[in-house]
């Protein structure tokens, strides 16, 4: 690789890391927040390659299912932070975004650690992130349909006689 090839490389990653940086600034997401999920993603994704190593599973989809899902849900708080930059109530979500994220992950680091002591690889993972968005959809249809109910309620009242 020549020195100027290099260079270009070196000018775009750190363009990269200046814009993630500044979207961290401007969404007003702690730094903190931010590192401590990149680092059990990191070690999560570690772990999970260790097992499918050790259990001869396919590399191949591992890295095509797992290490994308994992790339993909990094952007979920940022999402949520993006609907926030307008709807200031959802501030208190992006936390728990991070908060369910990184308890997802750690979980999975603690599973896929206990299926390697144990070599039980049938030990299967909880996974959070389907499980809030069950409870969340569940809660929003509850709320929706109590209120096409009260929308259809007052459509059906009889019409008042007039004297």
């Amino acid at each position: 690789m020549d020195l100027e090839k290099s260079n270009q490389i070196l000018i775009f990653g750190s363009g990269i890391l200046a814009v993630f940086f500044q979207m961290i600034s401007y969404l007003g997401i702690s730094s903190a927040q931010v590192y401590a999920l990149l680092f059990v993603f990191f070690f999560s994704g570690f772990a999970g390659f260790i097992k499918t190593i050790s259990f001869r599973e396919n590399l191949r989809a591992f890295i095509c299912f797992d290490i994308t899902s994992k790339a993909l849900s990094l952007f979920i708080p940022f999402v949520v932070a993006f609907g926030a930059k307008s709807i200031s109530n959802l501030y208190i979500f992006v936390d728990y975004c991070f908060s369910f994220l990184i308890l997802g992950e750690i979980l999975s680091i603690l599973i896929c650690i206990q299926a390697l002591r144990t070599r039980n690889k049938e030990i299967k993972e909880i996974d959070i992130y389907n499980l809030v968005i069950k409870k969340l959809q569940d809660f929003i249809a509850r709320h929706l349909k109590l209120e096409s109910k009260h929308i259809e309620i007052k459509n059906k009242e009889p019409p008042q006689k007039e004297e």
